[in-house]
């Protein structure tokens, strides 16, 4: 490593969080949609997805068939797509005739939301890995997710949001990752220059290969599955805890060096 840190940007999914998603866990995000569905009215001016009159198992199908389809179009053009956007194509899937409101579009994403991040599950050393870095070094975070405040809140849940300074969300950015704007948009609010910002994740694209495009130093996450070396990651790991070891040399020579 040519310089010492001064700043750690971390993936979300994955890195430090589980979150219920279509990609790495379709049954517990659909498990989700289902206690959305069959939630109770809470009020009379209230619009439950049941009140678009398209059974269960129909919206279900029309669901999985619109995220697809916006997953792929997202993965091609690097573009993200949102969660209101989701639910639309799901609806006219379905049958629907009518064109929702944009606030009843709103209003069912939010409610999706606090389920998602209810279920949330925090990755093993993350809190201590976190709460450790942040003594000595900025810290960032940098997600491909729809849905912004879904981040937000799972921070919060798990008393991480305090230790990050930046956070950049492809639901608010519009751009994905690997995409060159998403890493030089969390450069620039976190006030560091590649080569002294080490971006961690577990995402051979978008958190090794994209940022190291730029001059990253990179740790790819692993989780002690079998990888060959890669040359764009100037560390691999197979915990997330052994990041706090590998960064504390680099704060020893930034130490040395000043």
């Amino acid at each position: 490593m040519a310089q010492p840190i001064k700043a750690v940007l971390f993936d979300w999914g994955e890195t430090l969080v589980l979150i219920p998603g279509m990609i790495h866990s379709a049954e517990r995000h659909l498990a989700c949609l289902e206690k959305l569905y069959f939630e109770p009215r809470a009020h009379d001016s209230f619009r439950g997805l049941q009140d678009y009159g398209i059974p269960w198992p129909e919206f279900r199908t029309a669901y999985l068939a619109a995220t697809r389809e916006q997953i792929s179009r997202s993965a091609a053009t690097r573009r993200e797509h949102r969660f209101e956007d989701r639910f639309l194509s799901a609806l006219r899937l379905a049958g629907l005739r009518e064109i929702p409101q944009e606030s009843d579009l709103s209003d069912v994403v939010a409610r999706f939301g606090r389920y998602i991040a209810a279920e949330a599950e925090i990755i093993d050393g993350a809190v201590e890995v976190v709460s450790d870095l942040a003594r000595d070094v900025r810290l960032g975070l940098v997600s491909n997710y729809p849905y912004a405040p879904v981040v937000s809140a799972t921070l919060e849940r798990f008393g991480l949001r305090q230790y990050f300074s930046v956070l950049v969300v492809s639901g608010d950015l519009g751009w994905l990752k690997p995409h060159p704007d998403v890493y030089r948009t969390a450069l620039e609010s976190i006030g560091t220059r590649p080569e002294e910002t080490v971006f961690v994740g577990d995402d051979l694209e978008n958190d090794v290969k994209g940022p190291k495009a730029l001059g990253f130093c990179t740790a790819w996450i692993t989780r002690g599955q079998p990888q060959r070396p890669h040359p764009d990651a100037d560390v691999q790991l197979s915990d997330l805890r052994e990041l706090q070891r590998w960064c504390a040399a680099c704060l020893n020579l930034r130490q040395e060096i000043s």
